[in-house]
């Protein structure tokens, strides 16, 4: 089944996500990037509100996920005990780094999770390589908020055997990437993990700005539908 994880950037939005059926609550600073990381502060205030939730955190925009600042926030995370954390593959150049993160931190049971772009440096034969060292699941988003979706930037094909490869190492796989709610039936028939969302559930889709309940519960009910 295709779960629903939905982004909020502080404790108000944490607590009007907790009424709608999401499954996976996804703790991001959306006015830092991609992948802009709350604080530690807050991964705890929304730790404590919802202690029975799923969440995962996005860790920040470094190019070079092996330093010093990093490390220190992902063993924070890691010690609250957050489901997922969401590490950013933003350059070739550093896909080494990421081996030595996964190699010398210690999830205990956070998963990491690796966040690939649509429009930043995509290569399928990256995905091998990257579970290989030891990451539990790939996902795809996109870097630039421009409204482009991963259905813009990608090909179907390209989708499915991104799908086809990470599931076939029984990763966690999912797509995300400035979705949009008529995108969610195509994408379900190819069976993500997870279809993740920011845009979409806020008052506008452009500045991304406020969480709006009753566009989370529309994008909620179209997940469950059995197209």
């Amino acid at each position: 089944m295709t779960r629903f994880l939905a982004s909020i950037k502080d404790i108000d939005e944490a607590k009007i996500a907790s009424t709608v059926d999401i499954d996976i609550i996804d703790l991001k600073n959306v006015d830092d990037g991609a992948l802009g990381f709350v604080g530690i502060e807050l991964v705890s205030k929304v730790k404590r509100l919802l202690p029975n939730s799923i969440l995962s955190a996005t860790m920040g925009n470094d190019l070079n996920p092996n330093n010093n600042m990093n490390i220190k926030n992902l063993k924070m995370v890691i010690d609250k005990e957050i489901n997922y954390l969401k590490i950013g593959f933003f350059d070739n150049a550093y896909l080494s780094e990421h081996e030595h993160i996964l190699k010398d931190i210690n999830f205990k049971n956070t998963q990491p999770i690796c966040v690939m772009f649509a429009d930043k440096d995509f290569n399928l034969n990256n995905v091998e390589k990257l579970i290989a060292m030891g990451y539990s699941g790939i996902m795809i988003d996109t870097c630039y908020k421009n409204s482009k979706s991963i259905m813009d930037l990608l090909t179907q094909k390209e989708i499915k055997e991104f799908l086809k490869i990470v599931k076939s190492h029984n990763k966690i796989c999912g797509l995300s990437g400035s979705l949009k709610i008529a995108h969610i039936e195509t994408l379900k028939k190819l069976k993500p993990d997870f279809l993740g969302f920011r845009g979409q559930l806020c008052d506008s889709f452009q500045t991304r700005h406020k969480f709006n309940s009753n566009r989370a519960e529309e994008v909620s009910k179209s997940i469950r539908l059995n197209f």
